[in-house]
């Protein structure tokens, strides 16, 4: 029988594989159709903000895309569909390996092989995520909406930090700054008060507005 011919090694990278690759197609579909949430949140350390929680996907928060346990200055390296990115590919070639090489050695390379995966599928979600955020939009018609701030925006206009809001029918990331005298960190809700230029908000903390 074909599955009591594979080694131990094979049999976990398949059924791994296997799962994850499912799981991935789930994925495409509900994006296709319109299911993805887009709603969460995570943290970054390109502001040294680092935020290990993890929040998952059952309360209206999207874990397919933007919940991140680690980033890194907005790339978001490790999300619940990296994952899957990591276990698709590393188990397919773990699995395809460990019949001609030695076990170590086809574990070690389909380890390397998940994490480019992981890392390709974050830089090429950023761009789509910049893509959407740049485009025809007007962000005046912005002013006084709410938004959620996805990297930390430093006080006293000391910088830029990101929020996510959803705008002109779309969830999109942009560049934003506050003239508080208090940072606002990831999660935070904020709202829209101004423009700086085309492309970057002026957000204060609801919190300090109440």
């Amino acid at each position: 029988m074909w599955w009591d011919s594979l080694s131990d090694v094979q049999q976990i990278a398949f059924f791994i594989a296997s799962v994850a690759t499912v799981l991935m197609i789930l994925m495409i579909i509900m994006m296709i159709i319109g299911m993805d949430g887009g709603e969460g949140f995570d943290g970054d350390i390109g502001d040294m903000d680092v935020d290990f929680d993890f929040d998952g996907d059952l309360d209206g928060i999207d874990g397919f895309n933007s919940d991140s346990i680690f980033s890194i200055s907005g790339l978001k390296i490790v999300t619940i569909r990296g994952a899957l990115a990591f276990m698709s590919i590393g188990g397919w070639m773990t699995y395809a390996l460990a019949g001609t090489l030695d076990t170590w050695l086809a574990v070690v390379i389909g380890l390397i092989s998940g994490v480019i995966a992981a890392f390709l599928l974050a830089l090429a979600m950023r761009a789509i995520y910049q893509l959407e955020s740049s485009g025809n939009l007007d962000y005046r018609t912005a002013i006084g909406k709410t938004a959620v701030v996805y990297i930390r925006v430093p006080k006293n206009s000391n910088g830029k930090g990101k929020v996510m809001l959803n705008h002109q029918g779309r969830l999109i990331e942009v560049d934003a700054i506050t003239r508080g005298d208090t940072d606002i960190t990831s999660k935070q809700e904020v709202k829209v008060i101004g423009l700086v230029n085309e492309t970057t908000l002026v957000v204060e903390n609801i919190k300090e507005e109440k």
